[in-house]
């Protein structure tokens, strides 16, 4: 459990109680440190990291190219703690804050919170209430920035169930086998424009289904959303599949899938939207509702000492087309180099092209490289 100055001085304060301050005959040293030891692992973690990106992106719709020294709004500031309440269950709780822009002297307004849970784990499992990431997302995976730390126009799986007010679980594993549910009380869809008002006065109940296995190398997951949030509520699946080659390399792939909805598409009043705004809009991607799509991609990790390589191809296609102007098909190459200083820090060259298909609904290329760096505390 990592200790910051905070927390060492907090704990530091507690010789001064009267338990620590027990008269010495009647109190050895040897104690005096047993329980100066029990307070500070009693102490919540307080952990966090502060980000710095240089990025410079040319597109198609930009007049000449663009950059901006900026951090993403990926810093952020956390604690966290777990005890055991009875024998064989613990109890856990998370608060994690982003949106510090390290750029800014001033506190942005920005600054929201990005996990709050509370939860118990046992043999059982483990069930846990709040803002956290989903799990079709832990399993399929965000592939936006799931592996990168930029890549905000890599494509996103086209789910729509938010992050806050989830009701998770994870069985316990079954030789290799765990079982994952999720279901989100009275939604709120974060990551797709609803503007059908009547919808979005009745409470809805999304839910999301997943099953992983893994065995020694191999990891296979497969996951569904019922998206009952968004104006599209077709469901989208998907499946990913991992597997480590040997210590320095790894492989995946992945594919999701949703069924589009035309009439939804037709009725969106941000359908149209510059396609330029949803390389910043993390998921919330305006053309994208009703269209649904197949999204496929396959990445390779290879590891030597403290650096790491990353190397990614992704192909999608909306379901259905845009506005008329036929279905968009896009495809992506991302790269990183990764290499880390130490254990608090880490620096990264990452590159990107994306393009869309000549005829497509958006026909429009976009480059961008990045340049960064981040300290964990």
């Amino acid at each position: 459990m990592k200790k910051t100055l905070v927390a060492s001085a907090v704990a530091a304060s507690l010789v001064t109680t009267p338990t620590m301050a027990a008269d010495p005959e009647q109190q050895g040293a040897g104690d005096l440190f047993s329980q100066l030891s029990e307070q500070l692992e009693g102490m919540p973690e307080i952990y966090g990291n502060v980000q710095i990106i240089y990025t410079n992106a040319d597109h198609e719709s930009f007049e000449g190219s663009q950059s901006q020294l900026t951090d993403y709004a990926y810093s952020t500031l956390g604690v966290q703690h777990s005890h055991e309440i009875m024998p064989g269950v613990e109890a856990f709780g998370k608060l994690e804050l982003e949106g510090f822009f390290v750029t800014e002297d001033t506190i942005s307004e920005a600054i929201v919170v990005d996990e709050a849970y509370l939860g118990v784990r046992g043999g059982f499992g483990e069930v846990w209430v709040g803002s956290d990431d989903s799990q079709y997302e832990v399993l399929i995976g965000d592939y936006g920035n799931w592996y990168y730390e930029v890549a905000q126009s890599n494509f996103f799986s086209n789910w729509s169930t938010g992050e806050d007010d989830l009701v998770q679980y994870v069985s316990p594993s079954f030789g290799g086998l765990t079982l994952h549910g999720v279901v989100q009380i009275d939604a709120k869809n974060e990551r797709a424009v609803d503007n059908q008002d009547d919808q979005n006065n009745q409470s809805k109940y999304p839910y999301q289904l997943g099953v992983r296995y893994k065995m020694d190398r191999l990891s296979v997951a497969l996951a569904m959303d019922s998206n009952d949030g968004a104006a599209n509520n077709e469901n989208t699946y998907g499946v990913r599949v991992d597997f480590a080659v040997n210590d320095s390399l790894s492989l995946n792939t992945f594919y999701s899938t949703q069924k589009g909805d035309r009439a939804v598409a037709a009725a969106n009043e941000e359908f149209g939207a510059d396609p330029v705004e949803s390389f910043e809009s993390y998921g919330t991607v305006a053309e994208n509702i009703g269209l649904g799509e197949d999204l496929i991609g396959v990445q390779g990790i290879y590891l030597m000492g403290a650096t790491r390589f990353s190397l990614s191809y992704a192909m999608e296609e909306d379901d259905v087309d845009g506005a008329g102007d036929g279905k968009r098909e896009s495809t992506n190459i991302t790269a990183q180099v990764l290499h880390s200083l130490s254990e608090h820090l880490y620096v990264y060259v990452e590159g990107l092209r994306r393009n869309d298909e000549e005829g497509s609904a958006y026909d429009a290329d976009y480059n961008a490289v990045n340049v960064g760096g981040a300290y964990l505390f």
